[in-house]
């Protein structure tokens, strides 16, 4: 959740405060100052705030994996809000917000000397992300320019249609075109994606379409890798969440954007 250049937890909330500020800027920049954290007492604390609102996300930076093994008490806090209104992430602008109450965290101590922070138990809490259809559009066109110039190839635009099908699944098909030398390929992704009452994800319906010989050649080799998708599940109750359970999900694809929300908490 939050990973601390430091080698232990400091012991004043300034000094906690100042710890998650410095760890969020390996990746986050923002003029103002992000983190707030409220309590005389580090071991059980009133509040940690963090506001993300118009920073910038490198998106060279990933994640650690989250292993929980190891990982010990820390400190209590009531209170856990995260938002950023809104967030930029490959030039495109999405919303994000993150509450949690009575929440139990654990530390983590990693190789390179830091310590990470995970979220182990919550009373309740739950997450709202949201993004345009134009911004996804605009995501999608900055990933694809970077990886197609690899091989001398110019994206020149790419659409995005989603239809809301059902209260847990999306249809989404993809256009892309684009122009090597004298060739002009467009390329049409579509699919579902649909999330059970047991919180088990599934893709289906996955079609690959090509106007132009590069790129027939292109659904050819990605339809293999379609199927392979197409054959498996994904339990989002078996991401190492600790003792958090996921209580509800939902996908809203409607007013030209996709915004996902979910319930969760500790039994």
């Amino acid at each position: 959740m939050f990973l601390l250049p430091r080698n232990q937890i400091p012991q004043t909330p300034e000094e906690l405060a100042q710890a998650i500020e410095e760890g969020l800027r390996t990746f986050a920049s923002r003029p103002q100052k992000m983190v707030s954290v409220r309590s005389g007492d580090v071991s059980a604390l009133d509040s940690i705030a963090v506001d993300l609102s118009g920073a910038t996300i490198d998106h060279y930076h990933r994640p650690l994996p989250l292993d929980r093994e190891g990982a010990s008490p820390a400190m209590l806090v009531r209170h856990i809000h995260i938002a950023g209104e809104p967030i930029k992430l490959l030039g495109s602008d999405f919303s994000f917000q993150f509450e949690a109450s009575n929440v139990e965290v654990y530390q983590k101590p990693q190789p390179d000397g830091k310590l990470l922070l995970i979220l182990h138990r919550a009373q309740d809490g739950n997450v709202r992300f949201e993004i345009s259809r134009v911004a996804a559009e605009t995501m999608i066109m900055s990933a694809a320019s970077k990886l197609a110039k690899k091989q001398g190839v110019v994206v020149d635009n790419a659409q995005l249609e989603l239809t809301q099908h059902g209260a847990r699944a999306v249809d989404g098909k993809l256009t892309v075109s684009a122009h090597k030398l004298i060739f002009h390929p467009v390329l049409t992704l579509a699919g579902t994606l649909a999330i059970s009452e047991e919180f088990v994800a599934t893709v289906s319906n996955l079609k690959c379409h090509g106007q132009g010989p590069i790129a027939s050649l292109a659904c050819a080799a990605i339809n293999p890798a379609f199927s392979r998708i197409e054959q498996r599940t994904f339990p989002l109750s078996a991401l190492p969440l600790g003792e958090i359970q996921l209580r509800d999900l939902a996908l809203d694809a409607a007013h030209d954007k996709l915004v996902v929300r979910t319930r969760f908490g500790s039994l």
